[in-house]
């Protein structure tokens, strides 16, 4: 084989690896719940840097039911908090798990550095993260394809994940995530104040989420 005829066999496999990792994983069915909101962006957003223990302490919004039906198709933004804006924190990066429902990677973050040895209490919070599949959220593919890309290549050695699958951080990972504010009616506040959310023992105590993420990245890890 010559060396222009190798040349361009080594171009075109490269072209097959970039288009390969570019494709979206493989995914069943969309989601139900406020998908129209989940996969799409607040239009003219606000623009906001919270740190991750403000996000958890945005207030609940009691005129909003379980699967409230005048928000399943429309963002809320007649409540005392409103779905407006993009919001960017940083914290502790404990989970990466890949939803069997809607394809979506949902990651947890967390004001403390938990890890498979360092393991939650009852008493942790997070916060949790979504990034829809450009499959469904086709308006803004390239944004979260490029997230989910992210991920794959920092956090899961490279290795796309299995649908259903769930990876606590092995080592302490501190990140920034950027993401709409979006309230997940599908579930409630109990009485205890949990909210039944959460996997691998690390709850989520706030229904507030960001939803979908645009961006993520490795942030300045805090002074203890």
């Amino acid at each position: 084989m010559d060396a222009k005829k190798l040349v361009v066999l080594v171009c075109c496999c490269f072209l097959c690896v970039v288009a390969t990792q570019a494709k979206s994983l493989p995914c069943k069915t969309p989601g139900k719940e406020r998908w129209p909101v989940k996969t799409t962006l607040p239009p003219n957003a606000l623009k906001q840097t919270k740190t991750l223990a403000d996000a958890l302490k945005i207030p609940r919004l009691t005129d909003v039911k379980v699967n409230d039906a005048r928000y399943q198709s429309e963002r809320i933004t007649d409540q005392p908090v409103k779905e407006d804006a993009m919001v960017t924190v940083s914290g502790w990066l404990y989970l990466v798990a890949f939803e069997s429902d809607d394809c979506d990677f949902h990651i947890q973050l967390s004001p403390k550095p938990l890890t498979t040895t360092k393991k939650p209490t009852p008493k942790d919070n997070s916060l949790i993260v979504e990034v829809p599949s450009g499959q469904y959220a086709t308006t803004i593919a390239e944004q979260v394809e490029a997230v989910r890309q992210w991920v794959i290549d920092n956090l899961l050695a490279k290795e796309p994940p299995t649908i259903g699958s769930q990876h606590v951080m092995v080592h302490p990972v501190y990140v920034s995530v950027t993401g709409a504010l979006f309230y997940d009616d599908a579930h409630e506040y109990k009485a205890d104040g949990t909210t039944g959310r959460g996997k691998k023992g690390l709850l989520s105590k706030t229904l507030w989420e960001l939803h979908p993420v645009t961006k993520i990245s490795f942030a300045p890890k805090p002074s203890q």
